[in-house]
C-alpha cells in the first residue's frame, strides 16, 4: 500500500487503552501489546476491566495519593467535593464534557489516570517501531489485544495494514464476537490469532460472560477457514476459571470442538490459569471485583486439564 491510500489508512483513529512493551506471553518472541478499548463481553474474571467500555475512563489509584488536594480544587463538576476518590456517577460522564478530566492534569502524584487515548494507526505504528530491533532478533512483533479488537473494526484493519507495511509480525487476541466481514477483512494482514473458547454450554457462557457462545463458535470456524486460506497460525485458548470450566469433561468437549475445525487450520490449543492480577484496576475504576474469593487452579489441576485436552488429539502449546 503506497501513496495517498496508505496515508489515509494510517490516519484512521481508534481508542487505545494502553501499549505494553517487552511482552513475552502474547505471541512469539519479544512483543509490544496494544490494548484497545471496548468489549461486548463482561467476563467475571476479566483482568483488564479498563478496556471494557468504549470511552475514556478515570482511574484513581488511592495508594499513590498524597492528599495534596490539587485535584479537588480543579474539578468544576462537584465530583471531588468530599474526597479525592470522587463521585463515580459524576466522573463517569466526564469524558463527554467540554473540558474532560481536569483533575488528572493537576494530579502531581500520578494517582489519577485516564484509560483511553485517541490514536491513529500511523501513530501507533511509529511508536511500536522503536522496538523493531527486538522484534527482528527474537522473532517477535506486535499483538493487538483488548478489550476486543474486533469491536473497533476499521481501526483494527488500518492498524494491521500499517504494521504489515512496516514488515512487523502481527497477532490479535480475540473473543471472536465480531462481524464475519471484519474477520474476512483482517485475515490477510494477520500472522497469528489467539482465539478464546471459554466453554461449550451456551447458557453457562451467558451467565459468566454476559453473552451466549453460539456466534463465537461460528466465528471460530470462520477463523479456521481464514487460517487455511491465508496461512496464519490460529491458536485456541481457554482461561481456566474454577467453578466455571475447570473440569476435564469441559476441556475435553472444547478440545473435540477445536479438533473438528481441522488440524490444518488450528496450530495449537493453550490453557491459561486464572489469576487475580487485575483486582487493583477494579478498585481504581470504582468497581467491585466479582471473584474476590476465587482461588487460582493448582499446577496439578492444570496438568490434568492439559492431558484431558491432549487426549482429543488436538495439538497443545504454551506461550
Amino acid at each position: 500500500m503506497t501513496g495517498s491510500v496508505y496515508e489515509n489508512t494510517a490516519k484512521r483513529s481508534g481508542l487505545v487503552a494502553n501499549i505494553e512493551r517487552y511482552a513475552l506471553n502474547d505471541g512469539l518472541g519479544v512483543r509490544t501489546t496494544v490494548f484497545l478499548k471496548g468489549c461486548p463481553l463482561r467476563c467475571r474474571w476479566c483482568c483488564n476491566p479498563e478496556t471494557q467500555n468504549n470511552k475514556k475512563e478515570l482511574m484513581f489509584f488511592e495508594d499513590n495519593c498524597i492528599a495534596c488536594g490539587a485535584c479537588m480544587e480543579s474539578c468544576p463538576y462537584g465530583a471531588l467535593e468530599t474526597a479525592p476518590a470522587g463521585d463515580r456517577n459524576i466522573c463517569s460522564n466526564c469524558a463527554d464534557r467540554e473540558s474532560p478530566f481536569p483533575c488528572v492534569e493537576q494530579c502531581f502524584a500520578g494517582c489519577r489516570k485516564i484509560s483511553g487515548e485517541e490514536m491513529t494507526a500511523g501513530e501507533v505504528t511509529a511508536l511500536v517501531k522503536r522496538d523493531m530491533n527486538f522484534y527482528l532478533k527474537s522473532g517477535g512483533g506486535v499483538t493487538i489485544s483488548g478489550g476486543e479488537p474486533l469491536a473497533q473494526p476499521e481501526f483494527l484493519e488500518a492498524l494491521l495494514q500499517s504494521l504489515k507495511e512496516s514488515w512487523i509480525n502481527t497477532a490479535i487476541e480475540t473473543c471472536g464476537l465480531g462481524k464475519a466481514e471484519t474477520i474476512e477483512r483482517i485475515a490477510p494482514y494477520t500472522d497469528m490469532v489467539f482465539f478464546d473458547i471459554k466453554c461449550m454450554d451456551d447458557k453457562k457462557h451467558q451467565q459468566w460472560t454476559g453473552s451466549g457462545n453460539k456466534l463465537i463458535l461460528d466465528r471460530f470456524l470462520l477463523m479456521a477457514e481464514m487460517s487455511r486460506k491465508y496461512s496464519f497460525d490460529l491458536i485456541a485458548r481457554t482461561p481456566i476459571i474454577p467453578g466455571f470450566n475447570d473440569s476435564e469433561e469441559e476441556i475435553r468437549a472444547i478440545g473435540e470442538f477445536i479438533k473438528s475445525a481441522g488440524a490444518s487450520a488450528v496450530a495449537g490449543y493453550e490453557l491459561l490459569p486464572y489469576h487475580k492480577l487485575g483486582r487493583g484496576k477494579y478498585k481504581a475504576l470504582g468497581r467491585r471485583y466479582p471473584l474476590e474469593n476465587l482461588t487460582p487452579p493448582s499446577d496439578l489441576l492444570m496438568e490434568r486439564l492439559y492431558a484431558a485436552a491432549g487426549s482429543t488429539g488436538v495439538e497443545m502449546c504454551r506461550f
